[in-house]
């Protein structure tokens, strides 16, 4: 006798069960489902009948081959759909009516682990194990999923317990009842898709005002029936491999051609249905999770489209004010009294909203985090019996749904089902291809003759030849260069140990030392590196030539015209990474001066060379943040960090985000938490701790501030450039705080950073160097500093500034005033970031504030705040 083990005992496990008894009669059927209640699941769970399905009753039999079957069940019961859409709590019964009659076996329990083999090893959460020929996983959705930005917005307040008010799973039993038993006047909403459609109509059914925020702030299109799908000439005639562009190309071509035939949008939609999976897959894993980031939005909202009574009722609550739909990202949230606040992103700055309570209805998806979240798959994943699908959801699976392990071998007896193919083939969680899949599993279970299948998947990634020697040692330095992490330098000088000889081991070098005089050995230290490495070059390549005279252009004679040799050896040979990340005005490598104004511009050009890397991924994602694209750079900087949660660039560029959008509590728990683990390694950590200072300092914590300023920045934590720059800016902010008590000694930063406080080469450098001398009460020092090679604007703004600091310090705050707001607008010239360059605003605002005009300071900073990012430039370590 057959033993057949279904793990998940929702819509899909329900559907695997019936067809299996179908095609095997005598089979012995174990379902087994945590909630004791099989056939609901998250989405038939409810209990509110104004909850429709969101496909007709027409297209929702469980049997493929008796399309009739659940609207002749409907009619036998006198359940009459709404315009065709039955209620959800309907079909619950329905499949839990099919599920009586099949007669199988239910074990209320959680599968904790699987265990191949022959037979197949069940470990339950009570310490019990059961035992099948064949399991199916039939997971379902994941539980209390989140977005990465959402989680790391709602951490600080759930570590606090939130009493009820915030709601991360509108869908786990009882949560919508208990909340509306709360009778709540407004609620906040974060998602308008369908689930946040469903939960808006919950709780204004019931009295409450509700605002449904979500990126785009677009909700799900209405459905009509519009007719046949259309043909689609242009997707059907791509090859096999195609590029995102290209498919969205053949998509726009599609709908054009539909509009310029009278069909309407929806049918091109409709059609696209049964093409999906060949479409997904002739994407490559990369192309699938750009997909994933810049697509997904605009596709769901015309694919998951709104019933035509729940349109009209969503409409109508609009119209009557008891529905408002916003657009914004959701940056942090607090507790208030009895209520809960957001600081959420728009296109126009950072707004603040209240309401009595907030459902997370934001949709989930098993990705890695989700994955690592539910014991089972956990436990699959660290026992490699599974792997990860590189596009970033689901696991990898053959056609047949079998699990695919993680040195790519298929897993016999082990099928999986659902939203957790959807990496494998996208469209997978509507009934119409779960009841396909359903049917298909049993087939495979029910064939006594068929073999096991035993064949080994090709790897989706292509891994490089392990690399030994002077070449391993090179590959490791680049490795934490592009990452930016501790121990490149060490990394190259065991390269050119192995081998004298390795050219470009020697100009990195030479690079490390330009960047990093107060490290590696200063200006002799990198003529020492660019003779060796000029000298190993007869024995390198034309593309080692190429690339060490275009690094030691950039090392000799500075940013102007390293940029332009960089650019020029990028255009021949444009899969250089170190030349790229040398060229990007980033956390890494940043010189002084605007040579490179459009240079994000120019970085996004490498996108199809270097693709989902993760340093470059982060690169971008810090550019975004310089560009004032919040949105995207915590997108990038998430994916980058899926990817390599070390990654430097990402997380400075999540740091940005988290402080440009007022998002301080979210910012500072992810800090706190990731610096001492996944940060560890970074080779710019004081810079980090100072932007988790920043946000105590925000938050009003000065104590907390200054405590961090002592652990973690004050020399020796900090040296050189970095104290002066992290180190001697806080000293200075902490001077301007009323709570900083006793502010830091400013000496000993300027005895730390030396000449480089009293002639700094760069005016980005001298701009922090002004800081500090004015902690320490030195106008000589500051009127004494002199930039070589400033520009005017340069010198005018340094200038500017150093004398408001002098009168700030000297008790003249109107000069004071007068000097910093005339060099507000020369800032962009010095370089950095708009945090480093917040410093000089804060300071004028200390000023006003002496004059007693604070009025007039809260109205510098929102205009501040609202204002434009500065002009890109190759300004700074920022």
């Amino acid at each position: 006798m057959l033993r057949v083990a279904i793990v998940g005992g929702g819509a899909a496990g329900v559907l695997t069960a019936v067809h299996v008894r179908r095609t095997k009669p005598d089979a012995q059927i174990t379902v087994i489902d945590a909630s004791g209640h099989p056939g609901t699941g998250a989405a038939y769970g409810t209990n509110d009948p104004t909850h429709l399905l969101n496909v007709p009753a027409a297209r929702m039999s469980a049997w493929p081959d008796d399309p009739d079957h659940f609207t002749r069940w409907l009619d036998e019961r006198a359940v009459t759909p709404a315009e065709s859409f039955a209620p959800r709590l309907a079909y619950r019964r329905y499949l839990q009516d099919q599920l009586v009659a099949a007669d199988v076996r239910i074990e209320i329990a959680e599968v904790v682990d699987v265990i191949p083999g022959a037979p197949v090893r069940l470990r339950l959460n009570d310490g019990r194990d059961l035992y099948a020929d064949s399991v199916v996983l039939a997971s379902g959705r994941p539980r209390n999923g989140m977005p990465d930005s959402l989680e790391r917005a709602f951490a600080p307040v759930l570590a606090d317990g939130a009493d009820g008010r915030i709601v991360l799973d509108p869908w786990a039993p009882g949560a919508l009842d208990a909340l509306g038993s709360r009778r709540p006047d407004s609620v906040l909403v974060i998602g308008s898709g369908l689930t946040g459609v469903d939960v808006a109509l919950h709780l204004t059914a019931r009295g409450a005002t509700v605002t449904l925020l979500s990126r785009h702030g677009a909700l799900p299109r209405r459905f009509r029936a519009t007719g046949t799908p259309t043909d689609l000439p242009h997707l059907d005639a791509l090859p096999d491999e195609v590029s995102l562009e290209q498919l969205r190309e053949a998509l726009a071509a599609d709908l054009t051609h539909a509009r310029k035939a009278g069909a309407d949008w929806r049918q091109v939609i409709d059609a696209i249905r049964p093409r999906t999976a060949r479409l997904w897959r002739s994407l490559g894993w990369e192309d699938q999770r750009r997909f994933l980031r810049e697509d997904l939005r605009q596709w769901e909202v015309l694919r998951h489209r709104m019933p035509p009574t729940i349109a009209d009722a969503i409409y109508d609550a609009i119209d009557s004010g008891q529905l408002v739909v916003e657009a914004g990202e959701v940056a942090d949230v607090s507790l208030r009294r009895r209520g809960v606040e957001l600081v959420v992103t728009t296109s126009d700055g950072s707004v603040r909203r209240r309401g009595d309570a907030v459902v997370v209805a934001a949709g989930a998806a098993w990705d890695r985090r989700s994955l690592n979240g539910s014991p089972l798959w956990s436990n699959l994943l660290a026992a490699e019996t599974a792997s990860l699908h590189p596009c970033g959801v689901g696991v990898r699976l053959t056609p047949e749904g079998y699990l695919i392990d993680a040195a790519g071998n298929t897993v016999p007896n082990v099928v999986c089902i659902g939203s957790i193919r959807q990496g494998e083939e996208w469209e997978t969680t509507a009934i119409p291809e779960i009841r396909s899949q359903a049917a298909a599993i049993a087939a495979l279970l029910a064939d006594d003759s068929r073999e096991q299948p035993v064949r080994r998947v090709p790897s989706l990634v292509v891994t490089k030849p392990e690399l030994t020697g002077a070449a391993a040692s090179y590959a490791e330095g680049v490795r934490r260069l592009l990452a930016v992490q501790d121990g490149a330098s060490t990394a190259f000088a065991a390269a050119v140990a192995e081998d004298p000889n390795h050219a470009r081991a020697h100009i990195a070098l030479a690079m490390i030392a330009t960047e990093r005089p107060d490290r590696a050995g200063g200006p002799d230290a990198v003529t020492g590196h660019l003779t060796r490495a000029r000298a190993a070059l007869a024995h390198g390549s034309d593309d080692d030539r190429s690339h060490v005279e275009a690094i030691a252009t950039w090392c000799e004679k500075g940013n102007e015209a390293g940029t332009d040799a960089l650019i020029d050896h990028l255009d021949r040979i444009p899969d250089d990474a170190v030349a790229l990340l040398v060229l990007a005005p980033s956390i890494a490598f940043a010189g002084a001066g605007d040579a490179l104004p459009d240079a994000w511009e120019y970085v996004e050009k490498f996108t199809g060379v270097h693709g989902e890397a993760p340093w470059y991924l982060g690169l971008r994602a810090y550019g975004r943040t310089e560009q004032g694209l919040w949105y995207d750079a915590a997108d990038l900087a998430d994916a980058a960090m899926e990817l390599d949660p070390g990654n430097g660039n990402a997380a400075h560029a999540l740091s940005h985000v988290h402080y440009e959008t007022d998002a301080h509590g979210a910012g500072l728990k992810w800090l706190t938490d990731w610096i001492p683990s996944d940060g560890s390694t970074q080779r710019y950590l004081p810079h980090f701790q100072w932007h988790a200072a920043l946000h105590e300092l925000a938050m009003g914590d000065a104590a907390a501030a200054a405590r961090r300023y002592h652990s973690s920045l004050a020399p020796p934590h900090s040296n050189g450039v970095r104290c002066l720059v992290d180190a001697g800016s806080l000293a200075w902010r902490a001077r301007l705080h009323p709570d900083w008590v006793t502010p830091p000694d400013p000496m000993k930063v300027l005895n730390e950073a030396g000449s480089l406080a009293y002639s700094p080469q760069t005016a980005f450098i001298a701009f922090h160097a002004l800081l500090v001398l004015a902690a320490a009460n030195d106008p000589a020092a500051i009127r004494a500093i002199n930039v070589p090679g400033a520009t005017d604007a340069q010198q005018t703004t340094l200038r500017l500034i150093g004398e408001g600091l002098i009168a700030l310090t000297a008790g003249e705050p109107r000069a004071a005033l007068d000097y910093l707001l005339e060099s507000l607008g020369g800032l962009p010239s010095i370089g950095g970031s708009r945090v480093q360059q917040e410093v000089i605003l804060e300071t004028a605002l200390a000023a006003m504030l002496q004059l007693g005009a604070p009025g007039q300071a809260a109205r510098l900073l929102s205009r501040h705040r609202a204002s434009p990012g500065p002009q890109v430039t190759r300004g700074a370590v920022n």
